[in-house]
C-alpha cells in the first residue's frame, strides 16, 4: 500500500514538472487590440527579436505604416517564401488594413512553427482612428 502511494505521488511531481517544463515551449500566437498592440511595440522597441510586419500591400504601406515595420505583402508570389526566412524563434507582431490578413498570417506562422506572433485586430483603420502615430510617405 505505501509503495503504491509513494509511486502515485512520484507521477503526480512527474506530470507537475513536465507540464511546467513544457511551459516554457509554449507558443504564443494572439489577437490583441491596438492599445496591446502599441504596448508590445513599445515593450519590444529595444529588442532586436522582435519585428513588426506589415502584411498589406507596397501601395498601402507606402502610404502610411507604424514605424519601424517591414512589408512582407501577403498577397505577393513571394509570401511564403519570406515568412520561411524569418528567425522562428523572434517575437513578431502583425497588421494589416483590417487585421483581416494579419490575422490570417497569424494562424500561417502558428502553423510553420513559429514561437510568439500577434495580430493586431482592426489593423490600420483602428490604429489611425485611435489617433496611434504613422510614417507618412513624403
Amino acid at each position: 500500500m505505501r509503495m503504491q502511494t509513494i509511486s502515485t505521488y512520484f507521477a503526480f511531481f512527474v506530470l507537475l514538472f513536465s507540464a511546467s517544463a513544457s511551459h516554457a515551449d509554449e507558443v504564443i500566437s494572439e489577437n490583441v487590440d491596438i492599445h496591446a498592440f502599441s504596448a508590445l511595440i513599445t515593450e519590444h522597441s529595444d529588442d532586436p527579436n522582435s519585428q513588426i510586419i506589415d502584411v498589406r500591400t507596397p501601395k498601402e504601406f507606402h502610404a502610411s505604416h507604424i514605424a519601424d515595420a517591414h512589408l512582407i505583402d501577403f498577397y505577393a508570389k513571394s509570401f511564403f517564401q519570406k515568412l520561411e526566412q524569418l528567425d522562428k524563434d523572434k517575437t513578431y507582431l502583425l497588421y494589416c488594413r483590417s487585421g483581416n490578413r494579419s490575422g490570417k498570417t497569424l494562424k500561417i506562422m502558428k502553423k510553420m512553427g513559429f514561437k510568439s506572433a500577434y495580430n493586431m485586430q482592426g489593423g490600420m483603420k483602428a490604429w489611425t482612428r485611435a489617433n496611434y502615430p504613422v510614417v507618412k510617405a513624403k
